[in-house]
C-alpha cells in the first residue's frame, strides 16, 4: 500500500453537514427513481406512488440540511448560474427539479407517468453528479469508480424501499435489487483496491480512519450489498430498508474519511522510507 502520513492533515472531521446531505440525498434521490424501477419490474410506475412521497421529503430534507450549511443561504439560486459549464450547478438544479416535480406527483390524486419519469430521471442525473463533482485532481481517493456508487447506491435502496412499499411485488422489484446490488458490489471490489494499492502516493486526511479502511469497506459491504437481501428474503422488509439506510451513513461518511491526497510531502515521506530500508 503506497501510502504515506508524513503529518497528520487534518485533526476532528469536519464534513458531518456533507454526510447528513448526501445521506440524505442518495435515499431521496433513490426513492424518487423508483418509478424507472417498478416500470422495470411491472411495465407501469404506479406501485412507486408511495415512494415517490418519502424520496421528495428525503430530498427536501436533504437540500434543507445543505442551505444551512452555506454561510448565506439566500444565494443559493446562484448555484444554478453555472448550468452547462459546471456540474456543482448540474446537482444544484437535478436535485431541485426532482424534488418538486416528485413532490407534484406524489400528492396528486391520480398517477402521472410522464411527471414520475421526471423526477425519476432528475433523481437519477443528481445521484450520477454528486458522485462526479467531487473527482477533483488533488483528492485521489475520490476517483475512479468511487464517483458511480452513490448512484449504485441510491438505486439499490430505492429497489428495497420499493420491494417494502410493494408488498406483492418482491419477487419481481427482487430481481431487478439484486442486479443493482450485483453492480454496487463490483464497484465496491474496484474501490477497495484502488485504496490499498492507490496509482500514487498519498497523504490521508485521516490517517487513523484510513487505517482502518479494510473494517470500513467490509461493514458497508455487509451494510449496503448482504443483509438487506437477507432481510427481503426472510420477510423483515422494514429492517432491510433500515439497514439499507445505516449503510449509505457508512458509505458516505468513508467517502470523506478516506479522502487521500497527492502531495509532495506524501512523495518525500515515501522517497525517506527507501533510503531508510536500503541503509
Amino acid at each position: 500500500m503506497k501510502v504515506e502520513s508524513a503529518t497528520p492533515v487534518a485533526g476532528s472531521f469536519h464534513e458531518w453537514p456533507l454526510v447528513i446531505f448526501t445521506t440524505l440525498g442518495v435515499m431521496g434521490a433513490g426513492l424518487l427513481a423508483t418509478p424507472l424501477l417498478a416500470w422495470a419490474a411491472a411495465g407501469t410506475p404506479a406501485p412507486a406512488t408511495v415512494s415517490i412521497r418519502w424520496g421528495a421529503a428525503l430530498m427536501a430534507a436533504g437540500l434543507a440540511v445543505s442551505l444551512a450549511h452555506l454561510g448565506r443561504p439566500l444565494r443559493a439560486p446562484r448555484a444554478s448560474a453555472g448550468l452547462g459549464r459546471s456540474l456543482l450547478s448540474a446537482e444544484a438544479v437535478a436535485a431541485t427539479v426532482a424534488t418538486i416535480v416528485g413532490a407534484v406527483a406524489a400528492f396528486l390524486p391520480y398517477v402521472s407517468p410522464v411527471l414520475d419519469l421526471a423526477a425519476a430521471v432528475a433523481a437519477i442525473v443528481f445521484l450520477a453528479t454528486l458522485g462526479l463533482v467531487y473527482a477533483l485532481p488533488g483528492q485521489q481517493t475520490w476517483r475512479g469508480v468511487v464517483v458511480w456508487m452513490p448512484l449504485s447506491s441510491g438505486l439499490g435502496f430505492g429497489a428495497v424501499g420499493l420491494a417494502a412499499f410493494w408488498g406483492e411485488g418482491l419477487a419481481a422489484i427482487g430481481a431487478v435489487a439484486a442486479v443493482v446490488l450485483a453492480a454496487d458490489t463490483a464497484l465496491l471490489v474496484v474501490r477497495r483496491l484502488a485504496l490499498v494499492w492507490p496509482r500514487e502516493p498519498v497523504a490521508p486526511r485521516y490517517p487513523a480512519v484510513f487505517a482502518r479502511l479494510q473494517g470500513i469497506l467490509l461493514a458497508r459491504f455487509a451494510l449496503i450489498d448482504i443483509l438487506p437481501g437477507l432481510g427481503l428474503l426472510a420477510g423483515f422488509r422494514w429492517t432491510a430498508v433500515a439497514t439499507f439506510g445505516l449503510g449509505i451513513v457508512v458509505d458516505r461518511v468513508a467517502f470523506y474519511a478516506l479522502a487521500a491526497q497527492r502531495t509532495t510531502e506524501a512523495e518525500v515521506a515515501r522517497v525517506d522510507g527507501i533510503i531508510a530500508a536500503q541503509g
